[in-house]
This record gives structure tokens, C-alpha cells and sequence, in this order.
């Protein structure tokens, strides 16, 4: 049976991306999204492959509603992709608390509620392959930008959630990554960033592509713990 995949972010960007891949090489996905209508053309690629629920991740309730939806038609699944997420590009002075808060709400605090929400679904036998929790961060964790406070001080929490987990949980067969993109044309960048800014950067399919090969990597009793993504105007 092909991998059952839960995506989040599934409406747009990277999350759209590694959905549709999954579906053409013969997966099965699970989408989230908060935007419903792009689930439903989602669906509509491979209806009887695809599921999907639209979800606010940072409601615990709309969270625990979605995991059952998903468990009434896969009990058991192959992991979890975290591609929602959000940015802004402020000053610490013009950034408030408010602001800074939904930042971690929107790109930590979904993450931790939703895989603590999969556990139960994550079970398999000793035997199994591994398990899959794969966390979309940044370059932002290995790279200094300015205005990026809020957003970076998340991406670095993924990285220790990401880590923690890992540790965590591997015993039981689930294993935890992180891939780090840089600077990626989607619909949120193309609204944060001029146009000049953006022409570097990297399509939502490539990282699709990098998130897929960590994925089977790890599938495989392999383990790439992160993969980072510099776009050609970044040096280490």
C-alpha cells in the first residue's frame, strides 16, 4: 500500500507541492489547509487517494476534529509533512506582542499539536518502517537576517522541537527531520518580498522534490536529521 501522507499547508507553496507529488508517484495524502476551495481541486486529482479537511492547525479543537476525520479512514499512516507556516519582515520595535505571538502560535505551536495529535496513528509493529515527522523550517536557523526576529526565533524552535522529538520517539519507531529552505517562490513571498528580492529564488517544486528524498531516505532505515537549502545569494 503507498505511503498515507498527513500535509499541512496543502493550499498553496511548498505544501501544495509536495502534495501533488506525492499523489503522481501513486501516494496517498491527508491535506490540511485553513483555504478549503484548493483542497477540493486537490482532491480532485486523485479522489480516491486524497482526503482532505480544512483547519486552523493553531485550534486544539479543530486539530483533534481533523485527526479523527483522518483516523475514521486510515487507522494507520506513514507520517506526517509540516509545510504550513507564516512570515513577516519586521523591526523588534515595530513588531508586537501580539505579532510575536502568532508568529510561534502559526509555525511552532501547530506543529507540537498536531503530531501529538498523530501519535496514536504513528504506532506500528517493531518490524515496520520508520515511522516519518518531517518539520519545514528556514534558512533563517543557520543564516542572520535583520527584521526577522519573530520569524527566525520560530524556525530555531522547530530545529529544538525537531531534535527533542527525535530523540524522543525514535525508540518507538518514529523519526523526526527538519528540511530548511531558503528563500522560495510562493504565494506568501511573493507578497513579503519585491520582485527583485524573489528572482533567485527557488520553485515550491524543488523543495518538494528535497522533501520527498528525505522522506524516502528515512522510510528506508535512513537519516538525513536536516536539510538545508541556500539559494545563490546566501553563503555560509
Amino acid at each position: 500500500m503507498p505511503d498515507c501522507i498527513v500535509i499541512t499547508g496543502a493550499s498553496s507553496g511548498i505544501g501544495r507541492s509536495v502534495a501533488e507529488a506525492h499523489i503522481r508517484r501513486g501516494g496517498e495524502v491527508f491535506a490540511l489547509a485553513r483555504r478549503q476551495e484548493p483542497l477540493r481541486a486537490l482532491a480532485a486529482l486523485a479522489p480516491e487517494r486524497v482526503r482532505w479537511q480544512g483547519c486552523d492547525l493553531t485550534h486544539p479543537a479543530m486539530v483533534e476534529a481533523a485527526v479523527r476525520a483522518l483516523a475514521a479512514w486510515r487507522p494507520a499512516i506513514a507520517g506526517a509533512i509540516h509545510c504550513a507556516g507564516d512570515f513577516f519582515a519586521r523591526s523588534i520595535s515595530s513588531t508586537t506582542p501580539e505579532e510575536f505571538t502568532r508568529m510561534w502560535q502559526v509555525n511552532v505551536f501547530s506543529k507540537f499539536l498536531l503530531t501529538r495529535a498523530l501519535l496514536p496513528l504513528l504506532a506500528a509493529p517493531a518490524a515496520a518502517s520508520p515511522r516519518v515527522v518531517l518539520y519545514t523550517a528556514s534558512l533563517a536557523v543557520h543564516h542572520d537576517f535583520p527584521d526577522e526576529s519573530a520569524y527566525a526565533s520560530a524556525m530555531h524552535a522547530i530545529l529544538g522541537l525537531a531534535r527533542t522529538q527525535d530523540a524522543e520517539l525514535c525508540p518507538q519507531g518514529i523519526r523526526v527531520a527538519v528540511l530548511s529552505p531558503g528563500l522560495v517562490r510562493t504565494e506568501l513571498t511573493e507578497r513579503s518580498f519585491p520582485p527583485g528580492i524573489l528572482r533567485n529564488a527557488m520553485p515550491p517544486e524543488q523543495m518538494a522534490a528535497s522533501a520527498l528524498y528525505q522522506w524516502d531516505v528515512i522510510r528506508h532505515r535512513g537519516y538525513i536529521a536536516e536539510l538545508l537549502h541556500v539559494h545563490s545569494e546566501v553563503r555560509e
